[in-house]
């Protein structure tokens, strides 16, 4: 969500929910902190509350951001805008897969997963230039219908300019069922910009390899 507002990661408060002898904790907040370091990120409070054994875990993290400039709505879109995806597609969602046939499974896949990076420094340089912004977390189906429905607009996609990653084409191919994977399902976290018609993203400096594509 920060990076889609091209806002700096400032800030968070944790909410954990404690059960059973503590490793699976002392784990996640050893993970927790290896992320909050690697982005700049001050956990500054939060919560923790004990559930019994049996109950399911229960995580909330709270980030806050600050933005220099004019922050993106997703319902700012205006009719002829072009959809550009920042990031790639499917790679979460085919890793998940791969650890749903095998907990062992690893490579780059089950990492996307695992260990979604989001795109801070991309968000930063196209945010400010677009009429509306959102990350792709549920999918780009219905991530773009959110944002058309908020802007008051359609949505035209163009499934063969998804932008499929290596790995992922390798895993699962190129087909028309494997792009309507890619966009149907979620945890990518790639950014989903409105951007006015002619303009081109590739003219913004933008850290090097970032997957950038016009997809409606």
């Amino acid at each position: 969500d920060l990076a889609a507002k091209g806002a700096v990661p400032e800030a968070a408060l944790l909410s954990l929910a404690i059960s059973g002898d503590g490793r699976w904790e002392d784990a996640f907040i050893g993970g927790v902190e290896a992320a909050c370091e690697t982005y700049g990120l001050a956990l500054v409070g939060g919560d923790t509350f004990a559930l019994p054994g049996t109950a399911p875990r229960v995580l909330g993290l709270t980030a806050v951001g600050r933005a220099s400039h004019k922050v993106p709505s997703r319902s700012r879109g205006k009719p002829g805008d072009e959809l550009w995806l920042v990031g790639w597609l499917g790679d979460s969602a085919a890793g998940l897969a791969m650890l749903q046939a095998n907990h062992q499974a690893d490579g780059l896949l089950v990492e996307a997963y695992r260990q979604p990076i989001p795109r801070l420094a991309a968000g930063r340089a196209l945010a400010p230039l677009a009429n509306a912004a959102m990350d792709v977390s549920d999918g780009l189906l219905l991530d773009a219908l959110r944002m058309a429905e908020a802007s008051g607009c359609g949505a035209d996609l163009a499934l063969d300019s998804l932008p499929l990653s290596e790995p992922f084409c390798e895993a699962r191919g190129g087909s028309l069922e494997a792009r309507l994977f890619a966009a149907s399902e979620g945890d990518d976290y790639a950014l989903l910009m409105a951007l006015a018609p002619g303009f081109d993203p590739h003219s913004v400096e933008l850290p090097e390899g970032t997957p950038l594509a016009r997809v409606g």
